[in-house]
């Protein structure tokens, strides 16, 4: 049985209009993927394809129009959301408006630790730092607030906090897009041994191709709410020549600009 199944999953939102129809948007039609426990699924698609909005029905955020959204066997919205939260956790792009700013690393950390166990006071200091220090920064850090920190420290502390349960699914959404070139490097390098060391589960939503690369074992392209590709190997989809695929790298910024050209 896999981790996580998405069966025909459609969802649409409708917008109202004065004095006219209420008009209906398709963001998804009949999406049906797997994710198989300890393995990380890439799923691609510039903007606009429906990537964020399939992340927000996976987290309960919004119920889809059709299909079901399975989580070790059971439909997640014919179940409580204490029965399956704790295991499912999110690390977004924006780690600044993630957190609140009046909160200390400490805080924000300990969120999920509260809500979800009943630790004592000495067992939750202690978990909190070796929390922190799993995602490289130190126990001073649990005093300080986010304004004290740089973003890719500040997504070390979001990272912390996503894994503070012990989930077995993290879902990914772009969540190295605003971070500089060697801090997404190093964030990947952490996401890739905290996968290993708790045989962790990621959804990796992203337009990164790089990054997806770097992390990912299998890869689903998404377009126009439609999955448009498979591709169960890091080689299949290395050497993959779908038209699809071919646009997500060409949309890629070479990585020294002195091999970047306009476009016209």
């Amino acid at each position: 049985m896999s981790l996580l199944q998405m069966e025909q999953v459609s969802h649409r939102y409708g917008s109202q209009r004065f004095l006219s129809r209420q008009t209906e948007r398709t963001v998804l039609q009949d999406v049906t993927l797997t994710l198989e426990a300890g393995t990380c699924l890439g799923l691609l698609g510039q903007s606009g394809a429906g990537k964020s909005t399939l992340g927000r029905i996976l987290l309960g955020l919004e119920r889809p129009t059709a299909g079901r959204v399975l989580f070790e066997g059971q439909d997640i919205y014919r179940t409580a959301a204490s029965d399956y939260r704790q295991d499912i956790q999110v690390v977004f792009q924006d780690s600044f408006a993630a957190v609140n700013p009046k909160m200390t690393a400490g805080q924000i950390i300990a969120e999920p630790l509260t809500n979800f166990t009943r630790l004592a006071p000495d067992a939750l200091q202690h978990r909190l730092v070796t929390l922190i220090e799993q995602v490289g920064l130190t126990r001073a850090d649990l005093a300080k607030y986010p304004n004290q920190f740089s973003g890719g420290q500040l997504q070390r502390i979001c990272i912390a906090r996503a894994i503070a349960t012990n989930p077995k699914l993290i879902i990914l959404d772009e969540a190295v897009s605003s971070l500089d070139m060697v801090n997404k490097a190093l964030i990947l390098a952490l996401l890739g041994e905290l996968k290993d060391k708790y045989d962790l589960s990621y959804l990796f939503i992203t337009h990164d191709l790089q990054a997806a690369q770097a992390l990912s074992d299998r890869f689903v392209i998404l377009d126009q709410g439609h999955i448009v590709g498979e591709y169960p190997t890091r080689k299949a989809f290395a050497d993959a020549t779908d038209p699809h695929v071919l646009a997500i790298k060409n949309a890629m910024l070479a990585i020294h600009p002195r091999y970047r050209t306009i476009r016209k």
